[in-house]
């Protein structure tokens, strides 16, 4: 188990940190969010979706309708969801998906073997994104991608 955080004082980095994780996420990944109202976590899967093809503005938060699918990504809100709702939602299937599968207020799957849960936490003038990866591999990536960007 790896962890690592990034601060994100904007939404574009929040987006910029989004894409990175989008371009090291493999196949199938199962991506947990977690963290207070509006800290980023949609916005943090509008840039997973932009690194996978998807048009940002297609990406919304799945808030009411729960699931939201796209060709190579399942975004959910597990929000209003108790955890005996869970087996309704079809998440058996979801979790064997191919696609990157990504859990706004994921709690409930943390047990999930090779979860990858990012937690946001708001600051006031930034947010912080921990990032806690089971195989240890993401956090490195990320890291590489990020320095890039920054001396670009």
């Amino acid at each position: 188990m790896s962890e690592c955080e990034f601060i994100s004082k904007s939404e574009e980095e929040t987006k910029k940190l989004g894409r990175a994780l989008g371009k090291v996420l493999p196949e199938g990944a199962l991506l947990i969010l977690k963290g207070d109202l509006g800290c980023g976590k949609t916005i943090l899967t509008k840039g997973i979706a932009s690194a996978l093809g998807i048009p940002e503005d297609e990406v919304s938060s799945p808030s009411f309708t729960l699931v939201h699918e796209y060709e190579k990504l399942v975004h959910s809100d597990l929000y209003r969801l108790g955890s005996g709702d869970l087996s309704d939602l079809g998440l058996d299937e979801l979790l064997t998906d191919k696609r990157i599968k990504v859990f706004e207020w994921g709690e409930s799957l943390e047990g999930e073997e090779d979860a990858i849960v990012v937690e946001c936490s708001d600051r006031g003038d930034y947010r912080v994104f921990k990032v806690k990866d089971p195989k240890g591999k993401i956090c490195e990536k990320l890291k590489e991608i990020l320095e890039e960007k920054c001396q670009e």
